[in-house]
């Protein structure tokens, strides 16, 4: 049985890139879902406005409130269905945050996510520099909010990353010395839309070495050259994974979270398939 491997490409804070192994697309996709939907995340649930002279409405602000990204930390907190207290708000499922602004200069302010305070330094807003609302001069805003973990597939403000998706690994097979006789010089290099094909030398066009990073397997070389000199096609259970993250948690914490759901679900398969009472 062939071992899964994993090389990464690219990795910020932001946005991590990786070429993934040895793994059925079946698995590629149910890490993906799980990763979009099952990841728990800190937001913002419930809002109390106790002041608000904005030309907002309250339901406006507190929907604002709730989809800013919230720092988590999964090894405090849980989830309030799983929680002793039952989900009625306690300091191991629920974070206050408070937000308490008068404007006494005599223009216009607006008030930023930085200004919400809360009451653990490590759930904050990922971003102090998300606009809430503008207030004008000698007005005052002041808000209560609870934040607890929550599932995406309940609500999108828990999705742990922005945006993830993979796709198969190319592969090009390319015969440069069918090229001498075409008469066109060269097609391919000219309309291939991601410039696979350099034609720079004018003699014969050369395959960059990094064509695989940016191939999207449409196919138009095998299918436009004159001399049938390229054959495209993809490599077996093999992947290109890219996820972007609103830097909610570290794309660490989101992979080790993935596997452990992913672990868990295979073991409560297994347990209900053994209470299944096979017919003779």
């Amino acid at each position: 049985m062939k071992v899964m491997s994993l090389e990464i490409l690219e990795k910020s804070d932001t946005k991590l890139v990786f070429v993934v192994d040895g793994i059925s697309i079946e698995m590629v996709n149910a890490i993906r879902r799980i990763i979009i939907s099952e990841i728990p995340v800190m937001a913002i649930d419930e809002v109390i406005i106790l002041k608000n002279d904005s030309p907002l409405y309250d339901e406006i602000i507190a929907h604002r409130l709730g989809l800013i990204p919230l720092t988590t930390d999964l090894d405090v907190y849980k989830l309030p269905r799983d929680c002793e207290c039952g989900g009625y708000g306690c300091p191991l499922c629920q974070v206050s945050l408070t937000c308490e602004v008068t404007n006494t200069s005599n223009t216009t302010m607006e008030i930023y996510s930085a200004n919400l305070s809360s009451n653990d330094p490590k759930i904050v807003p990922v971003n102090p520099n998300i606009p809430l609302v503008k207030i004008d001069k000698n007005d005052k805003v002041i808000i209560e909010a609870y934040a607890v973990l929550g599932l995406a597939k309940d609500h999108v403000k828990y999705q742990a990353v922005s945006n993830i998706f993979y796709r198969f690994y190319p592969e090009i097979e390319f015969d440069s010395t069918k090229c001498t006789k075409c008469p066109d010089k060269c097609l391919v290099s000219r309309m291939c839309p991601e410039k696979l094909y350099d034609f720079s030398n004018k003699k014969t066009p050369i395959l960059i070495e990094d064509y695989w990073k940016k191939c999207t397997l449409c196919n138009f070389c095998q299918n436009e050259c004159p001399e049938k000199a390229i054959k495209v096609r993809w490599k077996e259970n093999t992947y290109i994974f890219s996820i972007e993250s609103d830097g909610v948690l570290s794309f660490e914490a989101i992979i080790k979270k993935t596997f452990e759901i992913f672990l868990e679900k295979i073991d409560e398969f297994i347990e209900n398939l053994g209470e299944i009472e096979i017919e003779s």
